[in-house]
């Protein structure tokens, strides 16, 4: 069933949307050869406090997530590969003046400026990716960048590795010179953008995306799978290593799986709606989830983490082609924009409570109780769901 994709199979699409999906690798390859490794170099080498570490982190998901939709519309309106470049070219200032300055308020500039690069080139490089592709394609080239993502997500840090924490400052400056490279090199080849004739504006846009009330119901029903995402980064390295001994294989598990898989999760579900897949992702992290309430053993743990596998493989490729399927060839980078909201919103709470609730849970020996809370919550996503495709059949009907 699982097979991996060839260079063969990304012909059809044509040699941009095969460049995109390579540029996709060496994003996230660039960036997390980086940040995991920020919050060491903070506390350890200059002295700061894990709280400023953790306002230093937090700033740069908010100065990317919050303000992607401007971006996104940025790039609506001047070109996706001008707002690719600039963004490139802030994200490697910001990621090498990490490593450069020192003090409080310049560290702070910095993992802001390094956000705001993300909130400029990430809805871009989506947009330009299915710009002119066919419908029928964008699922697929969706799933493209979701593998090609998750293969430098395990990569960088593994390479970021080979550098001490008093060699930071060097790895900053390669990270951010990795992302202004990328930048350069995209700005200068021919890639082609037709502007389009329909002039739509911010708000215009923001109210054509709030009008959409099935379309804004499907953002909200991501929001949950981004705080379950999250956990990936806080609660399960923890459970790991008390089961096991070690974290970093997790992230190798689930890299391979998606790797392998996301193809043919892809062609066979391509003619399943959204709010199927998205509902059937939670069923299968529910039911996931359980185990680990029941007994906390590396095997439930391994079949939690094939769960949350196979709900990346289900619903991220389907969620960003169903909002695109809603969007003009004048708003594609304000809708993809907009829909991140669901991951700032579920990655802020996740972040803000996810943790805590788990230590609060393991300070009293509950910790179990603390899955079972994640299935609930993924039940209630599943019922919601489920409402939300008995609208859309008594709509067809």
């Amino acid at each position: 069933m699982f097979k991996l994709p060839s260079l063969k199979s990304l012909n059809k699409y044509g040699w941009r949307a095969t460049l995109l999906i390579v540029t996709e690798f060496f994003l996230t390859f660039s960036f997390f050869l980086f940040v995991p490794f920020i919050s060491l170099y903070v506390t350890g080498e200059l002295g700061y406090s894990l709280t400023f570490a953790g306002a230093l982190l937090a700033l740069r998901l908010v100065g990317q997530q919050g303000f992607m939709m401007f971006g996104g519309y940025f790039g609506d309106k001047f070109g996706y590969k001008r707002m690719m470049f600039i963004g490139f070219l802030c994200r490697g200032i910001g990621f090498a003046g990490i490593g450069l300055v020192e003090s409080y308020g310049f560290l702070l500039i910095m993992g802001l400026i390094g956000g705001l690069g993300g909130a400029l080139f990430s809805p871009a490089l989506k947009s330009l990716l299915i710009y002119n592709q066919p419908k029928k394609y964008h699922r697929d080239l969706f799933s493209y960048i979701n593998m090609t993502g998750n293969a430098g997500t395990i990569l960088g840090p593994l390479v970021g590795l080979l550098f001490s924490v008093q060699q930071f400052p060097m790895l900053s400056l390669i990270s951010g010179l990795m992302f202004a490279l990328i930048g350069i090199i995209l700005l200068l080849l021919p890639i082609k953008q037709k502007m389009a004739d329909q002039n739509v504006s911010f708000r215009s846009g923001i109210k054509q995306i709030t009008s959409n009330h099935s379309l804004l119901f499907i953002i909200g029903l991501m929001i949950p799978f981004h705080f379950i995402h999250q956990q990936l980064f806080l609660t399960y390295p923890i459970i790991a290593t008390e089961l096991t001994g070690s974290s970093g294989w997790m992230f190798t598990l689930i890299t391979i799986l998606v790797i392998v898989g996301q193809m043919s999760i892809t062609k066979h579900t391509k003619q399943l709606s959204t709010s199927f897949l998205v509902t059937r992702g939670y069923f299968i992290l529910s039911i996931t989830f359980l185990p680990l309430f029941l007994f906390e053993h590396p095997i439930t743990l391994v079949l939690s983490l094939v769960g949350i596998a196979f709900a990346v493989m289900l619903i991220q490729p389907t969620f960003h082609s169903y909002i695109v399927g809603h969007a003009t060839s004048a708003t594609l980078g304000i809708y993809l924009g907009f829909s991140n909201l669901a991951m700032a919103i579920g990655g802020a709470f996740g972040n803000l409570f996810g943790g805590s609730l788990y230590d609060l849970l393991s300070e009293q020996n509950q910790s179990k109780f603390y899955w079972l809370l994640l299935a609930l919550l993924c039940i209630v996503a599943c019922l919601f769901g489920h409402k939300q495709q008995s609208r859309e059949a008594a709509a067809s009907d």
